[in-house]
């Protein structure tokens, strides 16, 4: 066979044959070249879209949502640096003088990522160790144990002799860090007021992105109250930085907040309770001043007390102890009782129950009883049996003058529960009165943990015991006892609204706030918080029944004061009539007061009059000295 007959031959010039032209003509099948329908390329635009829509959310929640949050942690994780506490603000009395401020101390830390091989390690713990003061096994330890910390702090209040004795030892990956804590200058005598700060906890850390692992934050008083004040920025060191100590982030302190409380008024006051509680073997109690005018408080004191600066260095073994000891007092150092403590007013309450009973018509000041120690009630669901309900001696003939100024229980039983030919108030009246002058609110001081008082009624004692209100009940409150129960800082509000002539003032602590550069950021003003329903008239015979508790009755011990007061003494069982808390409020002076002065001391034992000699005490040398000084 010739292969000739199967040659292919090629011509590139060649032309298409017309054959070729019907070849796809002939064919079974589709056609070999179709064009793409619209909806592929819909589709393939929509898949890309969404892929890019979703990188771009996922930047921006990066970026945008999360960014602070996500740079804080760099920052904090960061191998070479190093975040401080923001600089606190200071805080200052009405003079101008700190009643707290921050003090420079060394802090030593580690980094992880600067520490030699561990063998050199070792070395360098033995070195340090006795340094310190710290026992090479605990201190190894606590190498271990921070292992998974980029830097953590080994000692906090290096001492001068501690830290030059490091810096020769060239230790690597160990620094000195100079740094600042709160040093609390008045001591107990100021702790509730300007309470303390402690270290940031996970749940801090949770709610406010502000802070860092080193942070601290108030816990009580003014320092939990003003926090977002008082806290400064970040400062960053850089351990790289062979001039760290020195070369810190440039940052703003936190702001200064400025006091209506004379740190020296502060001091004797808590003097004067500490004084007389030493006397008479008393250990609970608290006090409250304030400007009736403008409601500027002037002093607050809760006995026992602590000491601020224990927990500013918790590392330290002895403050630890301390801190233990103060969690375990069954006397609760830490709680204030001036605001967060609830008490049966006693016969402080009298003052309102008098305005009430004026005003009503349910007695006026010419209206007498016959007060002969006690009064004799038929029970309202066995009239066979009778209760009898005491005063604290024979009073005699009482007008309401007398009764407030001798504290005459018999009077106040009949002007609110009724009895004889006065009809009483009736509990439905005490207690819109006591509502109307906030008694069931708390005053708003500007400090946290405020407690509100108690005003209990007929619906209420229904619905939680199960039982109908009696007349007895009523006896009760109208002499402040039973369930009602309110704070000192209240009490001592109400008694102001009387000293100044019927207005209800906001209790304010804080008078200003500055910056760094002493520029005035807030700046608080009285505030009134109403005008209590009562006219002049029936204000100024209440008054009077005040005044008279100085110059004829229960409080004839400030008969001795340079200027003339007004008063009322209370006295409230507890633990069912087996102690006594002592209660006093006072104001003056009588015709233009300018201080008003509430005393809790609780559990007397029966010794009366702890809370007048608190009051004496104070009052004798703010009128004597105090005010006598210059500028005062």
């Amino acid at each position: 066979m010739s292969l000739d007959k199967y040659k292919i031959t090629r011509f590139d010039d060649e032309d298409i044959k017309p054959e070729e032209t019907l070849a796809d003509a002939l064919s079974g099948h589709s056609a070999l070249e179709m064009p793409i329908g619209r909806g592929v390329f819909g589709s393939f635009f929509i898949f890309i879209s969404l892929i890019l829509l979703a990188f771009l959310f996922k930047s921006f929640q990066l970026q945008i949502l999360n960014g602070k949050n996500f740079a804080a942690s760099a920052n904090q994780n960061s191998f070479s640096d190093y975040q401080l506490s923001g600089l606190r603000g200071v805080i200052y009395d009405s003079e101008g003088k700190p009643m707290v401020e921050n003090v420079p101390v060394f802090d030593l830390i580690a980094a992880h990522s600067f520490l030699p091989e561990q063998e050199i390690l070792n070395s360098e713990i033995e070195k340090l160790a006795p340094v310190i003061g710290m026992d090479k096994n605990v201190l190894a330890q606590a190498f271990s144990e921070n292992n998974d910390k980029s830097t953590f702090v080994i000692k906090k209040g290096l001492s001068k002799e501690e830290t030059v004795r490091i810096n020769t030892l060239s230790l690597q990956g160990i620094f000195v860090i100079a740094n600042s804590q709160r040093h609390y200058l008045s001591g107990p005598a100021a702790a509730h007021l300007i309470g303390y700060t402690g270290l940031v906890t996970p749940q801090d850390l949770k709610e406010d992105e502000y802070y860092s692992l080193n942070d601290r934050i108030g816990r009580s008083g003014l320092e939990e109250e003003y926090e977002q004040y008082l806290r400064g920025d970040h400062r960053g060191i850089d351990l790289t930085n062979k001039n760290y100590l020195t070369d810190q982030q440039s940052v703003t302190p936190g702001q200064d907040i400025f006091l209506n409380i004379n740190s020296e008024v502060q001091q004797h006051l808590y003097q004067s309770l500490s004084s007389v509680f030493a006397s008479s073997g008393v250990r609970r109690g608290a006090a409250i001043l304030q400007n009736p005018k403008t409601g500027a408080v002037l002093g607050i004191v809760s006995m026992p007390s602590f000491d601020g600066n224990y927990f500013v260095d918790t590392s330290d073994p002895l403050n630890s102890g301390r801190i233990s000891q103060i969690f375990a007092n069954t006397d609760q150092p830490l709680l204030n009782r001036a605001i967060s403590g609830r008490y049966s007013p006693g016969s402080t309450i009298k003052p309102l129950l008098a305005l009430a009973g004026l005003k009503e018509g349910v007695v006026t000041p010419s209206t007498t009883i016959m007060t002969n120690g006690s009064i004799t009630v038929k029970s309202e669901v066995d009239p066979n049996v009778v209760y009898t309900f005491r005063d604290w001696r024979n009073n005699g003939l009482t007008d309401i003058k007398k009764a407030i100024a001798d504290s005459v229980d018999v009077y106040f039983y009949a002007l609110g529960g009724g009895y004889g030919n006065i009809s009483g108030l009736g509990i439905s009246r005490i207690v819109n009165y006591l509502k109307s002058m906030k008694a069931d609110q708390p005053t708003g001081i500007d400090l946290p943990s405020e407690a509100t008082g108690f005003v209990p009624s007929p619906e209420w004692k229904k619905d939680t015991k199960g039982e109908s209100w009696y007349v007895g009940d009523t006896y009760n409150i109208s002499i402040g006892q039973g369930d009602l129960v309110v704070t000192p800082a209240w009490i001592n509000d109400y008694i102001s609204a009387i000293a100044n002539g019927g207005n209800l003032m906001k209790p304010f602590i804080v008078n200003e706030i500055k910056d760094a550069s002493g520029k005035t950021i807030k700046k608080i003003t009285p505030q009134l918080v109403e005008k209590i329903p009562f006219d002049q008239q029936t204000i100024d015979i209440v008054r009077q029944g005040m005044r008279q508790t100085v110059t004829a009755g229960t409080s004839t011990l400030l008969q001795d004061l340079p200027v003339p007061v007004a008063a009322k003494t209370g006295t409230a069982q507890i633990s069912s009539g087996k102690a006594l808390n002592s209660l006093f409020t006072v104001f003056g002076p009588y015709d233009d007061p300018e201080i008003t002065m509430t005393v809790l001391v609780e559990n007397i034992n029966q010794s009366q009059g702890l809370a007048i000699r608190v009051a004496n005490d104070f009052l004798s040398w703010y009128f004597k000295e105090f005010k006598k000084q210059p500028g005062n």
